[in-house]
């Protein structure tokens, strides 16, 4: 019988792409945490991330920056003088 994955509800942001075979960053509550690698994305909005690592099934509200969080193109912080 296969083993069955680990499933984690959180609320946070992602501070890494979100790709398939790379693992991903994740900030909650201050506190940074490192995937395994991803093996499938299931569903991607504004507010909500599911997806699949070699380990666990994630269910991840993002929050309190979304749209940062799922854009495509790289973000830098950039100082302002």
């Amino acid at each position: 019988m296969k083993k069955q994955k680990k499933e984690l509800h959180l609320c946070g942001r992602l501070m890494s792409p979100l790709t398939i075979g790379k693992s991903v960053l994740i900030a909650i509550d201050g506190q940074i945490y490192h995937t395994s690698r991803v093996v499938a994305l299931y569903e991607q909005n504004h507010e909500y991330v599911h997806f699949e690592t070699l380990n666990t099934h994630y269910h991840l509200s993002l929050h309190p920056f979304p749209l940062a969080a799922i854009s495509p193109l790289p973000v830098r912080l950039a100082a302002c003088a």
